[in-house]
């Protein structure tokens, strides 16, 4: 264990009721497929509200894949108690579709049968549905319906201002909050490894997925693509990609540097993209043909985040007020559970990112940023495998060594929090998450290869029966009727805000993205 750490733990430990006030939210994808496992081709049900407006269900790149979100929450069983309302409402809208419980999709058309979601006629609407065009243009439709959980984490003014007065820091309390929570970001990424192995839980995916490109992955007799030590694919390159960005570097060093680096690549051509054009006549084709159409497409394991005011870009936001909260982004949907994560899962990964907060985290070097991708490529193909090695620079080590000293740094983490909110869940979590390196048997990823045996290498039947598991759970549970009815009401009032936000007076749709982009984040040049 590092001095700094050592360091921080024992002042912590003392401070643990400062860590009351924790928020977290989460934000669960979920691709809607019809009765025969293929991608729904109807559009978003009225029922489930505005895409565009509604706080809580909405969807990503397709018209098919929903995006549940809850709101920030004081506890870990509050916010899952809101997700299972939330998808619970939204089981009872779908007729006889269902949702795909698994992060990989299966039964994929080409890519015109991938619809866009669709946001309406306002410029903010056309705006997000032009993105996902730009996206289908640049990397192909189908690597845009992998879905994932998203684990929302915020800590505290009590803890920030606690913490500043005792390291003594004369900055003002938003650039201390910031300046540790990129120490955060970074120490995640060096430690993405342990999650990956832990709550990945994609080893596996149909074969049409991977159609016409190059894999290398084993075949089961069924058509089944595998890789036998696998965690993650949704997490390797033959799940998210793109090219331009693989020499883009964003520097997470320090905030001014991420904003200035993600504002740059929102602002510089890429010639293979505006080869593809831009516009012709009035029609759009992307946003633009930069590295970046917007800083959303930028892919990262974790992102800083603050709620930004409307027509603010995120790192306009940032740039205004610092960094409210981090997005953790590696989470794969989990087949097991019907909301997709435990409980333990959410409870772990709040100990793993106190841990990232409170140790010592240098710097990235150049070196850190060629090598830390090769960590996570190596882990999500081959994590499993007993011999695996990682590079840690310095050396190169055996990740199950690696894997058990991180463990017994994450144990006094977890007794603050289980202090702080007075409950032994962490521990627990912490428990059930050793258990895993004990036994790889018990990962997510080891569940789904078994799973398969038991299904003939089958990938679509196994995910099918899960789906229809996950159907039937909530249809022997029915919403209270005032639950229902409240869902009803904030599903009509979106409709309506959409409504109203169409008959606003507008610029033009030119006029709306040229001032959109037309001002650089305060500060970056």
């Amino acid at each position: 264990m590092d001095r700094e750490l050592r360091t921080q733990l024992d002042w912590l430990s003392q401070q643990a009721s400062c860590l009351q006030g924790m928020k977290r939210g989460l934000e669960k994808e979920s691709l809607r497929i019809d009765s025969d496992g293929w991608l729904a081709q109807t559009p978003h049900p009225a029922a489930l509200g505005s895409a565009l407006t509604h706080p809580s269900i909405t969807t990503d790149y397709s018209e098919a894949l929903l995006e549940l979100i809850t709101p920030p929450c004081d506890s870990i069983a509050t916010a899952f108690g809101y997700l299972d309302e939330v998808q619970n409402y939204v089981y009872s809208q779908l007729g006889s579709e269902r949702l795909w419980v698994n992060s990989m999709p299966c039964k994929l058309g080409p890519d015109a049968q991938i619809p866009l979601a669709q946001y309406g006629s306002s410029n903010i609407g056309r705006m997000k549905t032009l993105y996902r065009h730009g996206l289908g243009l640049r990397y192909g439709r189908r690597m845009q319906t992998i879905a994932g959980i998203h684990y929302n984490l915020s800590f505290p003014d009590s803890f920030w201002q606690a913490w500043q007065t005792a390291s003594g820091s004369t900055q003002s309390l938003v650039d201390f909050r910031s300046e540790k929570s990129f120490d955060l970001i970074r120490n995640f990424q060096r430690r993405s490894w342990l999650l990956l192995y832990l709550l990945g839980a994609s080893p596996a995916v149909c074969g049409t997925f991977l159609e016409g490109r190059n894999h290398g992955l084993d075949s089961m007799p069924s058509g089944t693509l595998y890789r036998p030590y696998a965690t993650s694919l949704r997490m390797s390159s033959l799940g998210y990609q793109n090219d331009a960005q693989s020499d883009l570097k964003v520097s997470y060093n320090h905030l001014d540097e991420y904003v200035r680096d993600l504002d740059r690549a929102i602002r510089t051509p890429y010639a293979p993209y505006e080869a593809m054009g831009v516009k012709k006549g009035d029609g759009y084709s992307q946003i633009n043909g930069h590295i970046l159409q917007i800083e959303n497409e930028y892919y990262g394991l974790i992102r800083p985040k603050r709620n930004g005011a409307s027509g603010e870009r995120p790192t306009q936001s940032l740039a205004r007020g610092g960094v409210e909260y981090v997005e953790l982004r590696c989470v794969d949907l989990d087949p097991f559970e019907p909301l997709g994560i435990s409980r333990d899962s959410a409870h772990f990964l709040e100990v793993f990112a106190l841990h990232c907060l409170l140790a010592d985290s240098p710097q990235f070097s150049e070196a850190d940023y060629q090598r830390l991708p090769l960590n996570q490529q190596a882990m999500v193909e081959a994590g499993r495998n007993p011999d695996l090695t990682l590079d840690m620079g310095a050396e190169s080590r055996r990740f199950r060594d690696l894997a058990a000293q991180l463990f017994a740094e994450l144990r006094p983490v977890a007794d603050i929090l289980d202090a702080a909110h007075v409950t032994g869940a962490y521990s627990a979590a912490l428990a059930a998450q050793i258990a895993k390196l004990q036994e790889p048997a018990l990962t997510g990823s080891a569940m789904v290869i078994k799973a398969l045996d038991e299904w003939q290498g089958c990938f679509y039947s196994f995910a099918m029966d899960r789906a229809e598991r996950v159907k039937a759970h909530y249809a022997q549970r029915p919403l209270a009727a005032e639950r229902a009815q409240a869902f009803r009401d904030v599903a009509e009032a979106s409709l309506q805000r959409q409504a109203d936000l169409e008959t606003q007076p507008a610029p033009s749709f030119d006029e709306f993205l040229r001032q959109y982009f037309a001002d650089s984040p305060t500060g970056v040049t």
